[in-house]
């Protein structure tokens, strides 16, 4: 079996599978937080919001953790494009946020 070397594909375009419900990942009950906002569901924590007055750990539920990655896929897309990075190039961190994609 030949594999095609890793620099042939671009980064984003290589990303892991989005995490599912019993491939060892640490799930718990609880509710999703994001955009479904389901409770009872199996969620996994995604990271940590901090407001004003709160922080706060957020839980995602599969099909909502899809989306999210969907959204920053691209939204990376649009900001090569937009900028003429080249394919491959990892982006540094924006001072500026990035308008949401529309879908």
């Amino acid at each position: 079996m030949i594999f095609a070397p890793s620099a042939a594909h671009p980064w984003r375009d290589v990303w892991p599978l989005v995490a599912q419900s019993g491939d060892g990942n640490r799930w718990v009950s609880g509710t999703c937080w994001l955009y479904c906002r389901r409770e009872g569901v199996r969620v996994l924590w995604v990271g940590t919001v901090s407001t004003p007055g709160a922080t706060g750990d957020v839980y995602a539920c599969g099909p909502c953790v899809a989306e999210l990655g969907h959204m920053v896929r691209v939204q990376s897309h649009d900001r090569d494009r937009a900028t003429g990075h080249a394919v491959g190039a990892v982006p540094g961190h924006a001072s500026q946020p990035h308008a949401l994609p529309r879908h």
